[in-house]
């Protein structure tokens, strides 16, 4: 199998990224009442009532891009480049959305949390080196 499985990853995440940053209307357009009606019963609950709409939407697209982080890692092994690459491609999104999509809702709100998806991703790569080296090097020492 090899490396098959993260180039099919790829290729998977990158269809999925293209198509919700670029369908014509916003992506949550239907999910937002039902959304909402769920938060509010949350928030009766006792569930923060500072956690509303806006800051789920943003964690969705911190998690939304936490798998290029962790793709774009793993492919380069370079911190730098995978964040220029979620920032640069985090803009260049919105910038499309801006020229050609006028249903849709730019917001440099969605290149911050898209940012901080890339790098949360690259973080969860690099940490995930760290164990596997300890356990390489613990099963060394025990040989």
């Amino acid at each position: 199998m090899g490396t098959r499985w993260i180039f099919a990853a790829i290729g998977g995440y990158a269809l999925a990224l293209v198509l919700i940053a670029l369908w014509p209307t916003p992506v949550d357009q239907s999910a937002g009442p039902w959304l909402n009606e769920f938060l509010a019963k949350l928030h009766r609950h006792g569930f923060p009532k500072w956690i509303g709409y806006r800051k789920v939407e943003f964690g969705a697209n911190i998690l939304f891009f936490l798998p290029l982080g962790l793709l774009a890692m793993w492919w380069t092994r370079r911190f730098r480049v995978t964040l220029i690459l979620g920032v640069a491609l985090s803009g260049l999104i919105e910038l499309s959305q801006l020229l050609f999509l006028p249903n849709r809702y730019p917001s440099l709100w969605d290149i911050l949390a898209n940012s901080l998806g890339t790098l949360c991703g690259a973080v969860l790569f690099i940490a995930y080196l760290w164990f596997e080296e300890r356990r390489m090097r613990r099963d060394f020492a025990s040989t």
